[in-house]
């Protein structure tokens, strides 16, 4: 990149601290006053919709009032509502008519659809401007080359009411400046394409065409772990595509071939300065790497730290921030820090003390309530008509930027979990796992699903009195596998991607339950309120998940 580049970068990014940064800093200052604010703004913008006429809204004074009046909801509490807006155009939810609805996996299997009015793209504008600043004053060298990014499409399908379905990553793209757009090597519509081992080879051979990539971004750094290997798999079929200029494009569709055409061609001193690597990674392949921004809490903890020893010694690495497709919960403040800051001016915060939650209580707490190092449940109210809506998130509080708490993801709550991006449900699970067993004459009264981070795959372990035939083993962990992907979309995404292996089953005797349950016992849980539960991480066991194969029954 030329100079004149980096100083019309430098500008931009000394008008987004002085435009989107400072009202939130002076926000920080005053968390209680800008969040009482916020909430009166929202609830008169919405005041005359279906959803805020049933709790007069236009009748509630104070944040009490707001929680007393309105339960705290969860999806299917509010899909009334978002249908009847979807599909008659009424003002159910929101005053404003969505542009979009951004689709994620739900709780009973039918996808949620989370609406996406005008007001909301305007905050995530504002918020990723924000955090463009927030990098840019932490590392301004990852700003001086190429973005290797990866993120969602911004049109992924239509609905039958006539709306658009996408990600809001993909809009936001599309909103940015053309010199911003620019240094991204890969333009957003490769990710329309549906072949995941194609599409990653794509991406590889457009950011092979520079060795000035400083920077990469994506929100799972099991998606970099993917292209490591993809690089080193598809070596010599990549350095003779760089040499040639060719890539075999037959399978792509027509928007994605019309976007790269230009962008691959023939560099074959590039390449074969590359054949002479005695291993391709990218600190070798790309050594300018300076800053990689990705989600670094929970499950993807593991996969950051394979990928750490594949970087250039000097990259440093900065937490993408808690969020979700319903909204931003945090922006990180600098790198290699895993607290973040709440964006406090456009979203309403709530939260439940994490013993409280478990125990089935729901008394709320305001953000600047919250203690240090102590963690809780996030209910949020945005402006796109999410209120009081469960996240069913666990943070904690990791610190302070003047007066606001700073929060630290940890994990999915209860009843959900989440190796690569597919939270998967415990009502999934047991659908699937009964049908699959079912349909080969076994009815377990136990079983256990076990996120393992290690090996980014589920290890399912069924009850079984009797010896299993392989062939009836290999056929229920085929059907099991098909029912999750079936009933959770990105499941099945990251399943096709190979960012998640196959689950894998192993047989226990029939008192393994009774063995579960009393380390759950004597972990804590009383006996009286005990219930089983189906789907969790290996780390949150109570007992090694190989304890509970000490009684199994083997195969013939």
């Amino acid at each position: 990149m030329s100079p004149a580049h980096d100083a019309l970068i430098a500008a931009g990014m000394a008008w987004y601290g002085w435009r989107y940064w400072r009202p939130l800093d002076r926000a920080a200052a005053r968390p209680a006053a800008t969040q009482a604010a916020l909430l009166r703004r929202i609830l008169t913008a919405n005041a005359a919709t279906d959803f805020g006429v049933a709790h007069r809204f236009d009748a509630l004074q104070t944040q009490a009032d707001y929680a007393a009046a309105v339960p705290i909801q969860e999806y299917e509490d509010l899909r009334p509502y978002v249908e009847r807006q979807r599909t008659t155009g009424a003002a159910a939810l929101t005053a404003q008519a969505p542009v979009l609805y951004a689709q994620t996996s739900g709780s009973t299997g039918t996808p949620k659809y989370v609406p996406i009015t005008p007001a909301v793209l305007a905050v995530h504008r504002a918020e990723q401007k924000i955090f463009s600043y927030l990098q840019y004053r932490a590392c301004p060298e990852a700003f001086a080359g190429r973005t290797l990014g990866i993120m969602g499409a911004a049109v992924e399908g239509a609905l039958g009411s006539g709306h658009t379905v996408g990600s809001v990553s993909g809009h936001l793209y599309r909103s940015m400046p053309r010199m911003v757009r620019a240094r991204f090597v890969v333009p957003p519509d490769v990710s329309a394409v549906t072949d995941y081992d194609l599409k990653y080879r794509l991406i590889l051979r457009l950011a092979l065409e520079t060795p000035d990539i400083t920077y990469l971004g994506a929100p799972n750094p099991s998606s970099f772990l993917r292209l490591a290997t993809l690089l080193d798999l598809h070596r010599d079929a990549l350095i003779d595509s760089l040499a040639t200029g060719r890539f075999d494009d037959a399978a792509l569709p027509a928007p994605t071939r019309a976007a790269i055409a230009g962008r691959i061609t023939p560099q074959p001193a590039r390449a074969a300065a590359i054949a002479r690597l005695p291993a391709l990674t990218f600190r070798d392949v790309w050594p300018r790497i300076a800053l990689v921004t990705t989600w670094t809490g929970g499950s993807c903890g593991i996969a950051l730290g394979a990928l750490r020893p594949m970087l250039p010694p000097t990259a440093r690495v900065m937490e993408l921030g808690y969020q979700s497709t319903e909204f931003r919960g945090t922006l990180a403040l600098a790198p290699d820090v895993s607290g973040g800051l709440a964006p406090l001016h456009h979203t309403y915060f709530e939260f439940v003390d994490e013993a409280a939650w478990n125990d089935g209580r729901r008394d709320t707490r305001r953000l600047d309530q919250l203690e240090a190092g102590r963690r809780y449940q996030v209910v949020v109210t945005t402006s796109g008509g999410l209120y009081r809506y469960a996240m069913n998130d666990l943070v904690e509080v990791a610190g302070r930027h003047r007066s606001t708490p700073l929060l630290r993801f940890v994990q999915k709550g209860r009843g959900v979990t989440n190796l690569t991006g597919e939270k998967l449900y415990e009502s999934q699970v047991i659908d699937a796992v009964q049908q699959a067993a079912a349909a080969h004459g076994l009815h377990p009264s136990f079983f256990l699903m076990v996120a393992d981070e290690a090996a980014q795959q589920y290890r399912l372990f069924v009850e079984t009195h009797a010896p299993v035939s392989l062939a009836v083993e290999s056929a229920i962990i085929a059907a099991v596998d098909a029912g999750l992907a079936a009933r959770n979309l990105e499941y099945h995404a990251k399943r096709d991607s190979g960012r998640l292996a196959r689950p894998a089953l192993t047989w226990v005797g029939p008192d393994a339950g009774d063995v579960y349950k009393a380390a759950c016992v004597r972990g804590g849980q009383r006996e009286g309120q005990y219930k089983p539960a189906v789907l969790v991480y290996a780390r949150d066991m109570k007992l090694a998940p190989d304890a509970l194969v000490a009684s199994a029954v083997g195969q013939p």
